[in-house]
């Protein structure tokens, strides 16, 4: 016998949106569970009382957004809310609003503010020492990319991201991936800066000692200055871009270049 999935729905416009969220409602309060197979898409069609169409357009929606799976020579499975499918969401909408440019950069670096300041504060309350080696294994691979930008990059990314597992609150890490296309080219302009490195490498070790110390009231201190200062280097990616943007070709015109901070200009401690 099919599951009873459905319900007749009331005959008006945007019947495969309520379909879906139907279905997605079910998902969320357990009736189906993950793994669990959708009947036919006729007997579904039955069930809600619409066309196999309007259940096609509901099915094709839940699969965009991870909720289902289709199996070739099987059928449709509930897959169940998906992190992953929903940092790509949140990480295209700012994309298609914003493209890559200053407004985007600006708005990712706010959202960071907010979120990352009380990261740091629970990740020094809440770290394992798994977290710990993990982080301290990141500091490592970030002190041997001073002259590899795509390493350093990778390094900065999955730094941040173990502070945000090290709260044990998943959302955070779910939010901050959405926006991780985006820090990935903020992380490119400021590598091209003269600070850049050092000036990562400076608070990530600051933030380790912090959160090893449990100290999240000096966590939040670190995590806000460097957030201050990756808005400095930002402005000054974006000014190095734009000159060489403006520069004429051909011309033995030269852009811009990095060059290593000293301990001399390095921030205090």
């Amino acid at each position: 016998m099919d599951r009873q999935v459905g319900q007749p729905m009331v005959r008006e416009s945007g019947l495969a949106d309520r379909v879906a969220r139907h279905v997605t409602e079910q998902v969320l309060t357990g009736a189906l569970e993950r793994g669990t197979q959708l009947p036919a898409e006729r007997i579904l069609a039955e069930q809600y009382g619409v066309s196999r169409t309007v259940i096609r357009e509901a099915i094709r929606s839940l699969v965009s957004k991870g909720m289902m799976e289709i199996r070739s020579g099987s059928g449709t499975y509930v897959r169940g809310p998906d992190a992953a499918a929903a940092t790509e969401s949140i990480s295209m909408l700012l994309r298609l609003h914003q493209g890559n440019g200053p407004i985007a950069y600006q708005k990712a670096l706010e959202i960071r503010r907010v979120l990352e300041v009380e990261i740091a504060g629970l990740a020094a309350e809440r770290a394992t020492d798994t977290d710990l080696a993990i982080l301290e294994a990141e500091m490592i691979r970030l002190r041997e990319a001073e002259s590899d930008r795509e390493a350093f990059i990778r390094s900065d990314v999955a730094f941040h991201g173990a502070l945000a597992a090290a709260t044990r609150n998943e959302l955070f890490v779910v939010v901050l991936n959405s926006i991780a296309d985006v820090m990935r080219e903020v992380r490119r302009l400021g590598f091209e800066t003269p600070f850049g490195f050092t000036s990562a490498l400076h608070y990530h070790s600051q933030l380790l000692d912090a959160i090893r110390a449990r100290d999240a009231q000096a966590s939040r201190r670190i995590m806000e200055e460097h957030l201050e200062d990756s808005g400095q280097i930002l402005r000054q990616g974006l000014e190095i871009e734009a000159t060489r943007r403006e520069a004429p070709t051909g011309n033995g015109a030269r852009t811009p270049r990095r060059r290593k901070r000293t301990a001399a200009t390095a921030p205090e401690a």
